[in-house]
């Protein structure tokens, strides 16, 4: 299987996962979100139920009509909570049998909740209201009626009954009753005794028929939260509860096991094409990596060795193996090219080292015209003297006078042509040292000044003083053991590069030589304030042909030649610096340059 066909199957496959993914996560989505609506469909119906209980609690302690009247909007708003929540379950098979018995267990709850209400109602709300209306008022009228007849022991025996009355409805304690019942007793035997009014016992039965009924409604709502119908409201709350709790946490178990298989079902089928696609990808890997290693081991040993003749030589007709014969066609091209270009280049390079040459040449004949002019001009008017003298002595007119005079002129003449002619030895020795120096690569011991002087003097006619200004800031007596002609090259290039690319127009150029002794190692600097080098320039400008003047002249091959010598035959080190506001400076470091140094 060729790459492009991979490359779309993975595409197919990365396109189906994400699909596969979409709509797990929409599904997954649909599926919180309606856990979502379900919760909080359960949370209403539950605080609408919470509600009723609560409103319950406050009529079992103030029994007050306003919260009763307040149950039926409750119930009304539990039963529209229930109704939404059956609707939005009506598809959940097995939570359907559980809400259904919720709705059994609510029925049986509110149907106690009514029972107490009615029992309450019964019992009264307030003081004039139910049983407990009728059997206070007809204690009030027994007590009216006995007032006043002269019947302490009854009045005060009713005084009793009503404060053991108020206590046991306080404490709801059944021996308070018990003493109730024993003080009712006795009032009617005092009232038989008496012989009061049939209508006095009367009112103290009516009184008493009352009170008993109230006793019994009450144990029959309960006098404590485990008696009566309290008990069973509480009972049937407790079920209610669980069953709601039970609702939840069933409900919460079905929609989490629902999500799961989503995510599960989802997982499975991305895992699956992913491992097709980890098999495919595996295989084609294993042939690509082959092909792959086959050509970068080609090109390291290319890059290692610069050898252009290394081939790949891969079978096959995908597009590694393609591109495995385009390389082998290119590395055939290169090779070819190279040979080429290194014929190209010598020939160049040649042709720069004449240049450089003649250069030095044409100053050094400029150099040398002005010594051998004036010599031959001093050597001219000696000869015309020597004729006026010779003319004047064969006429006998030789005056002593004119002989002083012919002889001072002679004598100048002769120190002209001596001085000039000294000039010029002095040129031409100086230029047979560059040259010969040139011609034999032999290592011998020379003065660095002396050389880079020397050097500086072949350009004269080219470095004149109101263009140029030259300093010299090497010592002395610092004498180096290595190729002086190299170091003759590598001053005369800078040379020609400071005249050829530093140069401003309409400003003067200083050049400054100078050396540095740190660590046993020697710091040549070759520095000027001339136009720098552009920054896009820079870090190529040992590399050869690059040159700012190709349009001008330029081959780009001076400072390639430079760094050539320093690093190959001084076996130094070289960079090259432009700082922003101009200038540059060629920084040369001997390290492996023997030399001998004394302070003076």
């Amino acid at each position: 299987m060729q790459l492009k066909q991979s490359v779309l199957f993975f595409k197919i496959a990365a396109s189906t996962s994400a699909i596969v993914i979409i709509f797990v996560s929409w599904f997954l989505y649909y599926e919180v979100s309606r856990s979502a609506r379900l919760t909080a469909q359960l949370t209403q119906l539950q605080t609408a139920l919470q509600r009723t209980m609560d409103q319950e609690e406050h009529i079992l302690i103030r029994a007050q009509k306003d919260d009763v009247s307040a149950i039926p909007q409750l119930k009304y708003s539990y039963q529209d909570s229930f109704s939404n929540l059956l609707n939005f379950m009506a598809n959940e098979e097995a939570l359907l049998p559980l809400l259904l018995q919720l709705d059994e267990l609510s029925k049986a709850y509110f149907g106690k909740l009514d029972e107490l209400i009615r029992l309450h109602e019964q019992l009264g709300y307030d003081e004039n209201a139910g049983i407990y209306g009728e059997f206070r008022r007809s204690a009030h009228a027994l007590q009216e009626r006995i007032s006043g007849k002269a019947m302490p022991q009854l009045e005060i025996t009713i005084l009793e009954l009503r404060r053991r009355e108020k206590d046991f409805l306080l404490r709801a304690d059944l021996s308070y009753l018990q003493q109730h019942e024993q003080l009712v007793m006795h009032a009617e035997q005092l009232i038989k005794d008496s012989a009061l009014s049939e209508e006095i016992s009367n009112l103290l039965k009516r009184y008493e028929a009352g009170f008993a009924s109230y006793v019994a409604i009450l144990r029959k709502l309960g006098l404590h939260d485990g008696e009566g119908v309290r008990a069973e409201l509480f009972t049937e709350k407790q079920k209610l509860r669980s069953q709601f709790e039970l609702v939840s946490i069933r409900t919460q178990a079905v929609t989490q096991e629902r999500k799961e298989s989503i995510i599960l079902y989802g997982l499975i089928l991305i895992v699956l094409m992913n491992i097709a696609v980890l098999i495919l990808l595996n295989y084609q890997n294993s042939k690509v990596t082959r092909h792959i290693l086959a050509i970068n081991k080609v090109l390291v040993k290319v890059a290692k060795l610069e050898d252009f003749s290394l081939r790949v030589n891969i079978d096959g007709n995908d597009e590694i193996a393609q591109i495995a014969h385009q390389l082998d066609d290119l590395l055939a091209f290169i090779e070819t090219l190279l040979a080429r270009l290194s014929a190209a280049q010598q020939r160049l390079i040649e042709e720069a080292k004449m240049a450089s040459l003649g250069n030095m040449v044409s100053g050094f004949a400029h150099e040398l015209n002005t010594p051998l002019g004036v010599a031959i001009t001093s050597q001219s008017h000696l000869k015309e003297q020597v004729a006026t003298l010779k003319s004047q002595l064969e006429l006998g007119k030789l005056q002593r006078q004119t002989l002083t005079t012919l002889i001072t002129e002679a004598e100048a003449a002769l120190y002209l042509l001596e001085n000039n002619l000294h000039r010029t030895a002095s040129l031409v020795d100086d230029f047979k040292l560059v040259a010969v120096n040139r011609e034999f690569e032999e290592k011998s011991t020379f003065n660095l000044k002396h050389l880079v002087k020397n050097v500086f003097d072949c350009y004269q006619s080219e470095l004149n003083q109101e263009d140029y200004a030259i300093e010299l800031e090497i010592p002395e007596n610092l004498t180096l053991i290595s190729y002086p002609s190299v170091f003759s090259q590598v001053v005369g290039y800078s040379i020609n590069n400071c005249i050829k690319h530093a140069k401003i127009d309409g400003q003067k150029l200083n050049i400054v030589v100078s050396t540095v002794l740190i660590n046993d190692y020697i710091h040549f600097y070759f520095k000027d304030d001339g136009a720098g080098i552009d920054k896009e320039l820079l870090p190529a400008i040992f590399e050869p042909f690059v040159t700012s003047k190709r349009f001008s002249g330029g081959t780009g091959l001076g400072l390639s030649i430079v760094y050539n010598l320093v690093t190959q035959k001084l076996k130094g080190e070289i960079k090259m610096q432009s700082p922003a506001h101009g200038g540059a400076c060629l920084h040369i470091i001997l390290t492996g340059t023997e030399f001998n140094f004394t302070e003076e």
